[in-house]
């Protein structure tokens, strides 16, 4: 019987320097957990909210990876979104808007569902 992961990739980083690599290789990674059968989620918290919205743009060069997870993103930290002046452009890419921990993304939640996380 083949085992299923369930996994929560929490991306907390940006696009800039080696935080898009990271970014990339995270979004790799889900494709990879999928393609296998793997129950897999992202949630964009802290400065990932700005990536969120900067990968949600058809002419960012990470786009179409970006596409490809797309049904997989649970969310965007609502609270961190606000902070980092991206609210209305996480809105206008339709990614739903995470607050169940006091405004915050709750990563308990994901615990509470039986996910091992790993953050990027």
């Amino acid at each position: 019987m083949k085992s299923v992961h369930k996994i929560a990739i929490v991306v907390y980083g940006n696009l800039e320097g080696p935080g898009k690599s990271a970014i990339y290789r995270a979004m790799m990674f889900a494709q990879e957990l999928h393609r296998a059968g793997d129950d897999v989620v992202l949630v964009f918290d802290g400065a990932g909210s700005v990536a969120a919205a900067e990968l949600s743009l058809p002419g960012n060069n990470l786009h179409p990876i970006y596409l490809d997870v797309r049904d997989r993103i649970r969310g965007v930290c609502r609270y961190c979104a606000k902070s980092y002046g991206v609210l209305d452009a996480v809105r206008a890419s339709g990614l739903p808007l995470l607050d169940d921990d006091r405004g915050h993304a709750s990563l308990r939640a994901l615990l509470n569902e039986g996910r091992q996380i790993v953050t990027v």
